[in-house]
């Protein structure tokens, strides 16, 4: 019928008229009561069907303001009917309400529907076309199916809970022309909440609170039922004020008792129990968004404890600077609780002090400021190790105001922080009057107290770490600069003592000996500088096209010039006269170092240095390096290159080691490959020999 109305309505673009008209034919048809208003609201025309409601002929009602047909309580300009008239004559809005008419067996709850006529496109008047409920089983059919269907089932997508169930109160109470409704419960942070519309909050406090007939109040009998209905005959439960029918429902969507929604009709406004099944059907709704809710929030809420940790945990691991993870640990904390000041206090357990390592605060006080132990909350919980949960903390005797801090109502938290069962320091958060803090945000402090134990205990590490190798860097300084100028003299004088012509043969070869000595002294200086140099370049290591022939030419003059080994043979047999392979000046150390290796232990017999092209796995140049010496065992060759690695302890006084390893360290940097064999297959007291394979260009 609605829709009809609003086609005849909108489809007339002719005069005035001739619209009454067709809505006059229209209403004289139907059975159901139907009133034609002007701009005014005043009654034009009436249908036979709203001549018997209201127990009038038409003729007495046409010109009157239709709101005088209704009850008192539904013509106040702020009830259903009203407004819904305002929307439709302002905007030419179709609306519904429910709205008391006057009749002679007195007020009756009616239905109605508005439907705007219009003549050259501007809203004329109205049609209002009446549902007239005959019973408990019609209104239920015929209130209009949207009020369930828009429920908010959006309920939990929203943070606004308090907004949300308000409006949807509102509506409730426009739609059936109720006169108040009240909802008591505990939000997902578990605060108490009311929620109430039409009625102020004293009086919906009273409401919900009225004893029943065993003493229990309202809110609380009504979790052990369906519903609680009172109207005027029901003397178990007496409203206060003018309030004389309410009905009650429980809402158990989130824990604990006390959950209610209730609602309520004034004066001689009826009876509310023709509502009571579209009621409960609403509130059932209402349950299920709400439950929704309430785990659409703790799903938020995990979320966000999952990407603090997250967060806090990467910070930890990814940074040694304690001030950035701390800072960001803090950060997470307080947003996680709603912190409004957070601080995290270090532990000298020497002078059983604590001292603020991190902060952050709107307080403005002397940051320098250390604490005893026991001394306040922070103090005591240093000193025991167990964490402290104080919902108002200045009422707390173990308390202590900072000088610089207002004296208000607070709340803290504040937790050890322990490493390896060590109290390294304390995590302390406090915020002002408000929502004190719970149990559930303690113990989330407590996993965050975990990541700053952490990340003092990395700093901690990470300070020795430093301290050790600024004391290694010293000693590098001292082994690579001051003792290689003590030895050089040291050197050049024996050299000149061996060439000596005065000194017989027992006299030269003391001195070569120490010459020996202290020329390996120069050459484990010399490694040392070149271990340091490659881990100091890093990414600065650049190679370009270099000749190894030239390369070994010029480490082969270097050995030459050492007295020790200027009597030794050494033969440079390459297959080519250029051979190019991708190198830098580290190169040449690389080739002294198997070469003087060779002079050094090859019992003064000659040395062979080869060049080939080596098409074996790849595309190579190979350079061998061959002695006569004592050889090196088979056991011994699987370890000859490691970093430090020593062969025996004749060896280890040597250096042999330590040169070897600058060696594969350098062919590595260099995309090549060094090995060692026997001269002689299977006897490898005949000598040894080193081959280096190096990519071509």
């Amino acid at each position: 019928m609605s829709d009809h109305l609003r086609e005849v309505a909108y489809s007339s673009d002719g005069p005035e008229s001739s619209s009454t008209i067709s809505v006059n034919l229209l209403a004289s048809a139907i059975d159901m009561p139907m009133i034609i208003i002007d701009t005014l609201s005043r009654v034009r025309s009436l249908n036979p069907a709203a001549e018997d409601l209201i127990g009038r002929h038409a003729v007495e009602a046409i010109g009157e303001d239709v709101l005088s047909l209704l009850a008192d309580e539904s013509a106040r300009p702020d009830r259903a009917l009203p407004r819904a008239l305002q929307r439709c004559m302002g905007s030419g809005e179709v609306g519904t309400a429910t709205a008391l008419f006057r009749t002679p067996c007195g007020p009756s709850a009616v239905r109605m529907t508005i439907v705007p006529t219009m003549s050259d496109g501007q809203v004329s008047g109205a049609v209002l076309i009446g549902h007239h409920p005959r019973g408990r089983e019609n209104v239920r059919a015929e209130l209009p199916m949207e009020l369930l269907a828009s429920t908010p089932s959006g309920l939990a997508e929203v943070d606004d809970i308090h907004g949300v169930l308000g409006d949807e109160l509102a509506r409730v109470i426009d739609v059936l022309d109720l006169d108040l409704a009240a909802i008591r419960l505990l939000s997902p942070a578990g605060r108490p909440m009311l929620v109430c519309r039409g009625v102020d909050p004293r009086e919906a406090r009273e409401l919900l609170s009225i004893p029943g007939p065993d003493g229990m109040l309202l809110y609380q009998a009504v979790a052990y039922v369906d519903n609680i209905i009172s109207d005027e005959d029901d003397t178990d439960y007496q409203a206060p004020g003018d309030i004389t029918s309410f009905a009650a429902f429980p809402l158990h969507a989130y824990s604990g008792a006390g959950g209610c929604i209730v609602f309520g009709i004034r004066g001689n406004g009826g009876t509310i129990r023709q509502y009571v099944s579209i009621l409960q059907v609403l509130c059932n709704q209402i349950n299920i968004s709400l439950r929704n809710h309430i785990l659409n929030y703790e799903l938020k809420k995990r979320n966000t404890q999952l990407r603090g940790l997250y967060e806090t945990s990467k910070a930890v691991s990814t940074s040694l600077d304690l001030n950035d993870v701390l800072q960001t640990i803090v950060g997470t904390a307080m947003s996680l609780v709603g912190a409004e000041n957070c601080f995290i206090f270090e532990m000298d357990h020497e002078r059983r002090k604590l001292r603020i390592l991190s902060m952050m605060t709107q307080w403005s006080f002397d940051p320098n400021i250390e604490l005893d132990l026991n001394e306040g909350l922070v103090g005591a919980v240093a000193s025991t190790g167990q964490g402290i949960l104080a919902p108002r903390a200045d009422l707390d005797p173990r308390a202590k105001r900072v000088e610089g801090t207002p004296d208000t109502p607070s709340s803290m938290i504040v937790v050890p922080l322990i490493f390896n069962d060590r109290v390294l320091g304390v995590m302390s958060l406090e915020k002002t009057p408000g929502e004190p803090f719970d149990r559930s945000q303690y113990e989330l402090i407590e996993l965050f107290s975990a990541q700053a134990s952490m990340a003092i205990n990395n700093a901690y590490m990470f300070g020795d770490l430093q301290r050790t190798a600024s004391t290694l860097q010293m000693l590098n300084v001292l082994l690579t600069h001051d003792v290689a100028n003590f030895n050089s003299p040291i050197h050049g004088y024996l050299e000149m003592l061996l060439r000596e012509p005065t000194l017989d043969d027992r006299q030269r070869r003391y001195v070569r000996s120490a010459l020996v000595q202290s020329g390996n002294i120069s050459e484990l200086i010399h490694d040392i500088r070149q271990l340091i140099a490659m881990r100091n370049n890093g990414k600065g290591w650049k190679l370009e096209p270099t000749d190894l022939v030239a390369v070994i030419d010029e480490a082969l003059q270097d050995v030459s010039a050492n007295a020790v080994y200027e009597d030794i043979e050494v033969a440079f047999q390459p297959s080519v006269d250029s051979a190019l392979v991708q190198g830098n000046t580290f190169l040449k150390g690389l080739f002294y170092n198997l070469i003087s290796n060779a002079c050094k232990y090859g019992q003064s017999c000659p040395v062979n240095v080869g060049l080939e092209a080596c098409d074996e796995g790849g595309s190579w140049w190979k350079v061998t390096v061959e002695d006569r010496g004592r050889g090196i065992p088979d056991e011994m060759k699987e370890r000859l290159f490691r970093r430090f690695d020593k062969l025996d302890t004749s060896h280890a006084a040597e250096g042999h080691g330590l040169g070897l390893s600058v060696v594969a360290e350098l062919v590595r940097r260099f995309d090549g490959q060094v090995s060692v064999e026997d001269r002689v297959p299977c006897d490898c007291r005949q000598g040894s020999r080193f081959t280096v394979l190096l990519p071509r260009c």
